[in-house]
């Protein structure tokens, strides 16, 4: 059965693997990280891994996703699980990690849409993670201040890397994935947001291939392979 949690996480980066994209001989460093990066790096087979947060226990490995620490290309793959929006400027951290991979950024973050905005108003997800913040961490920059949930588009991730790197042809692909929170219509105590949400869920790749600027489930990866601008000079042969 596939894992709810970790399934999109997966899926996406063994879809980079087939695509020749990424490989798992490939340096890696997951930024904003923790044990369900660990447990996604070893399923998916990477040996040369580094996980950091600003978590003050991960000793050498402590890095702040918005001004790291690596020379540019210190890593084949930089990778980021639901933190961009944990940062004061999520567009800075996403550059710093454009910056300091040799091959690829990845990113899973959530789409801004219209499904989502209803959502927010009929109280189903919030704007800001009041829930996350447990004994002064877990908000933005993991203080006890609540984090503002920032949700991108494709043509947002597009203008900041273009706008970072105005030299290259921008190679990004996109991942979208529908994940019915069950459980939290169930936790609700709405039978009629129950019966929708189990109605809807074996569906729901359907739905995403059909509808995929509405899922809830965002990845993109953002390649260096797309070579120079044609009004930039050749290097001499």
């Amino acid at each position: 059965m596939r894992d709810v949690v970790t399934g999109f996480y997966v899926d996406v980066l063994e879809r980079l693997m087939a695509a020749g994209t990424v490989s798992v001989s490939d340096s890696v460093l997951v930024v904003c990280g923790g044990p369900l990066d660990e447990r996604v790096m070893r399923k998916i087979g990477f040996t040369d891994y580094t996980i950091t947060n600003l978590d003050n226990g991960m000793a050498n490995h402590r890095q702040d996703a918005e001004n790291l620490a690596y020379e540019d290309g210190s890593f084949d793959v930089v990778i980021v699980h639901a933190g961009l929006h944990h940062c004061y400027s999520p567009h800075r951290a996403l550059l710093e990690m454009y910056r300091v991979c040799r091959k690829c950024a990845v990113a899973f973050e959530a789409r801004d849409n219209l499904a989502m905005r209803v959502a927010v108003r009929l109280g189903l997800t919030m704007d800001y993670e009041i829930t996350s913040t447990v004994d002064g961490r877990g908000g933005v920059a993991d203080t006890g201040v609540p984090n503002f949930i920032y949700r991108w588009t494709e043509r947002e991730v597009l203008k900041t890397i273009v706008s970072f790197d105005p030299s290259r042809v921008p190679n990004i692909k996109f991942f979208h994935d529908l994940r019915i929170p069950v459980a939290r219509f169930t936790a609700s105590g709405n039978r009629w947001l129950r019966a929708v949400g189990l109605l809807i869920e074996p569906l729901s790749r359907l739905i995403a291939a059909t509808a995929p600027s509405q899922c809830n489930e965002f990845a993109f990866a953002i390649a260096k392979d797309g070579g120079k601008q044609p009004w930039i000079p050749k290097e001499p042969a």
